[in-house]
């Protein structure tokens, strides 16, 4: 028997698919043969991306790639924001998404540990967790996600819940979180699967703005500091740990890390 593309006429939804590794996951999936949607917090953003994903591609018919704003940030709207955000992806429920990659984030002001209060604390939750904790409920209906091992959720954490960086305390945790609602959510969506990807340093534009302010010589030691590969991982290399996730049908509650070595330097 022929081996199978198992990502072929699939429908793929990608959170935060406008940039970085959600771009590189968008991108993964069309050469594959799926479908995609992508999400993103301003619509003339998405509009963008989407366009530039149909010249990458321009044999596949136009709405094989389509995209759409979300709020992520709103909490007292979360839950009716994705619900009108899956119900446009899938025409109500008549076209369903097989395989979500939640990459969506925010801004990473975390505060120090002797300056913390309750509320920034919980903030650094809202998107990174709150968000894709919902994301899973509405996928209990049936309405947007067949129930089926051929069915998953793919959520990002990151190498700092191992390995924190100075100041990051609750970054880390959220990543702790996350590694948690993963092992959770196997258990209580069988038989959707779901799963996380743990990234390393990878050079997306996010970085790149962190690295631009760097003198050579600084880039040089960060990047020795964090892989033994001597490089950066880019968006285009992990966008396949979750294309492996998506296509195993036996990977479920499973980790996965793509950074380098960077837990061994």
């Amino acid at each position: 028997m022929a081996h199978v593309n198992r990502l072929k006429d699939t429908h793929v939804f990608v959170f935060g698919g406008t940039s970085g590794i959600g771009f590189a996951i968008a991108n993964m999936a069309l050469s594959n043969g799926a479908r995609v949607t992508i999400s993103g917090s301003a619509q003339p953003k998405v509009d963008t991306k989407v366009k530039q994903l149909q010249s990458l591609y321009p044999n596949l018919a136009s709405e094989n790639v389509a995209g759409y704003a979300c709020d992520l940030g709103d909490q007292t709207n979360i839950e009716a924001n994705l619900t009108a955000l899956f119900d446009k992806a899938t025409e109500g429920g008549s076209k369903k998404i097989n395989h979500i990659a939640y990459t969506a984030g925010d801004s990473l002001s975390q505060p120090s540990v002797a300056e913390a209060t309750p509320e920034s604390i919980l903030s650094i939750f809202n998107v990174r967790f709150i968000v894709p904790s919902i994301v899973a409920k509405l996928l209990t209906t049936g309405k947007y996600m067949p129930q089926s091992v051929n069915s998953s959720l793919t959520l990002t954490g990151g190498t700092n819940t191992a390995k924190p960086f100075p100041g990051w305390t609750h970054v880390a945790s959220v990543g702790g979180a996350l590694e948690g609602l993963v092992r959770g959510l196997a258990v209580d969506m069988k038989p959707i699967r779901t799963n996380m990807v743990h990234p390393g340093a990878i050079q997306t534009e996010l970085m790149q703005k962190m690295l631009d302010r760097m003198s050579e010589e600084a880039t040089a030691k960060f990047r020795q500091a964090n892989s033994l590969t001597d490089t950066f991982g880019q968006p285009e290399d992990i966008a396949e740990a979750y294309g492996y996730l998506m296509k195993d049908r036996f990977a479920n509650g499973s980790q996965l890390s793509s950074d380098g070595g960077r837990l061994l330097v």
